[in-house]
């Protein structure tokens, strides 16, 4: 029997990844069936716009359904992606996007933008992006300073920043107003996306389609960087250099899916290994079947966050109680293969 090629495999998630965007369109307090699909696409190819706009079927999809699911895709493969990336160059299987700080980074301005944005969901957005970026910036300046020319010198500096900024939204928390602000924070941090519309997609879009452009382009250096930094460095690869372009582009990938969904915690740690065991190391596969596999799963664990009760359960709890069973499964089962 032919084995599958990794190309195939990719096509393959692809095409779950789509069927399962389908069913998400379907699932919900307000039910859809595929014959409402397909009416809804009639109209639009019809051009029966004064039908359509008319339908409650087509509000609850255009303007509730089908953004959410696109931004949690999004969010997904960024997270993914990050962490597939971080895990190459720190030349650790453990590492997680929220290694240097940018998680924690942009929780904090999360918290400082629901206290003092008035109300402008943007600029909490804003905030966010800019503190977690700014950790990053702040992790790698600590490292600097203490002279570390090796890359666990980045992560003991993240973990410092990443300490500071929790304990700084604790501040915040205390301070807050518990009647009106900290349930909003307290939520926010949670992870989740029933906020989420088009103005969160069209925020994420951009910033993962150019990071995981440039990331897919320094494929074959990060292939030679697998090999370890010395050997890298041996064969002609900037490893400095290449470090802080994967370092900077998923930064900005994992900062804006925080402030669009809040933190979502496993998705990045767990998914590279699976996307690694599924087509391999090599990044012209790994990277764009990583991406599918965050899209898909973190999708799947939000059509159960919003569908297994009547209240939506935070999407951290969901990846918390599915993703850290499945990595020990994965830690016991898979032990000998995968990262070399």
């Amino acid at each position: 029997m032919r084995k599958i090629t990794a190309a195939e495999k990719i096509f393959i998630t692809g095409l779950l990844l789509i069927v399962l965007i389908l069913i998400s369109m379907m699932i919900g307090n307000y039910e859809l069936s595929i014959s409402d699909l397909v009416a809804i696409s009639n109209n639009l190819l019809g051009r029966d716009y004064e039908i359509l706009f008319n339908n409650p079927d087509w509000s609850v999809l255009y303007y509730i359904r089908l953004p959410r699911i696109l931004t949690v895709v999004l969010v997904g493969a960024a997270l993914s992606i990050s962490g597939a990336a971080y895990q190459n160059i720190f030349r650790n299987p453990l590492v997680s996007p929220d290694i240097l700080g940018v998680s924690a980074g942009a929780g904090l301005g999360v918290a400082l933008g629901l206290l003092y944005s008035s109300g402008s969901i943007l600029y909490v957005y804003l905030i966010a992006f800019i503190t977690g970026t700014a950790a990053v910036a702040l992790t790698y300046w600590l490292s600097k300073l203490t002279g570390g020319k090796n890359a666990m010198f980045m992560v003991l500096a993240g973990i410092v920043v990443s300490s500071l900024a929790n304990a700084l939204v604790s501040l915040l928390k205390y301070l807050a107003d518990p009647m009106q602000n900290l349930p909003g924070i307290v939520f926010y941090l949670m992870g989740g996306f029933s906020r989420s519309g088009w103005q969160e997609f069209y925020l994420l879009l951009p910033v993962v389609i150019i990071s995981l452009t440039v990331i897919l382009f320094l494929r074959w250096q990060l292939n030679i960087f697998s090999l370890g930094e010395k050997e890298a460095a041996a064969l002609g690869v900037d490893t400095e250099k290449i470090r802080m372009i994967v370092i900077v582009f998923s930064t900005i990938m994992v900062a804006a899916a925080t402030a669009a969904a809040g933190q979502v915690s496993w998705i990045g740690l767990v998914i590279p290994h699976i996307a690694r065991f599924i087509v391999g190391n090599k990044y012209k596969y790994y990277l764009p079947a990583s991406a599918l596999l965050g899209g898909l799963s973190l999708l799947l664990m939000d059509n159960l966050a919003r569908t297994i009760s009547g209240a939506e359960i935070p999407i951290s709890i969901i990846t918390a109680l599915i993703g850290a069973p499945f990595f020990a499964y994965l830690l016991i089962t898979k032990k000998e293969s995968g990262w070399n």
